[in-house]
């Protein structure tokens, strides 16, 4: 924890003004890197939330070491369901500018504009 910037205020920054399939190609890029981040995080969660619920030596909630197990597994299942969602946000991003392209510009306008996608 500590010293790291937890702002996620990226996507909030990118303007759209000017050219939209610059900008739209700026916004994608730092979406795909914010679900990347969010992606890692909640991957590394799942594994310490986890350990740190089996891990406990009480009788925790009056449970044995083999319920404890089971429910720690079921709360780490739901970060990893997160994660995943992060991962599909990730891999989603680079269509949001194609999309655009395909919709509000001529085919040959289109294709000049889905070759670099931003930053």
């Amino acid at each position: 924890m500590g010293s790291r910037d937890r702002r996620l205020d990226e996507l909030a920054n990118v303007e759209f003004v000017g050219s939209l399939s610059e900008a739209f190609g700026i916004y994608a890029a730092e979406l795909r890197d914010v679900s990347t981040r969010w992606d890692t995080e909640l991957g590394l969660a799942s594994t310490d939330v986890r350990a740190a619920l089996v891990s406990m030596k009480m009788r925790w909630l009056g449970l044995d070491a083999a319920a404890r197990r089971l429910k720690a597994r079921r709360v780490a299942r739901r970060l990893r369901r997160a994660q995943t969602l992060a991962a599909n946000l990730s891999r989603y991003a680079d269509r949001f500018p194609k999309e655009y392209a395909r919709q509000f510009m001529t085919p040959e306008a289109a294709k000049n504009n889905t070759g670099g996608g931003g930053a």
